[in-house]
């Protein structure tokens, strides 16, 4: 019998070496030193950012919550920032899965051409 891993196996994470910002517009929403890097087969790599660096008052808890079978069950967040807004364009695992645990309570933000992740 062969093992073969499952996708969950093969999900990792890193810590980013540099510090990150992440702006929408010009406004900035994250600085951290603190950043997870979540490398997941099949989709780019996607910074996740700690809570307490987020600027929260940018972000309001949208109705929407979607389940990844290896990931958990995830929150999303509006962004509004003066004048620009976006739906759903950050999320959350509030309780990430046991393989990706250190992404837990941490916040993602969508591609999108006006949010900027440098």
């Amino acid at each position: 019998m062969n093992f073969q891993p499952s996708p969950s196996d093969a999900i990792s994470v890193s810590f980013s070496r540099e510090p990150v910002t992440v702006r929408l517009g010009e406004t900035v929403l994250v600085e951290t030193d603190a950043a997870i890097i979540l490398h997941e087969p099949g989709h780019p790599d996607r910074h996740y950012f700690p809570r307490i660096d987020v600027k929260m008052g940018f972000l309001k808890p949208s109705e929407k919550s979607t389940v990844c079978p290896h990931k958990g069950t995830a929150s999303y967040f509006d962004i509004e920032a003066k004048g620009i807004h976006r739906t759903n364009a950050a999320w959350s695992y509030p309780a990430a899965k046991l393989g990706v645990a250190e992404i837990g309570g941490y916040i993602a933000f969508y591609d999108d051409p006006d949010i900027s992740i440098s």
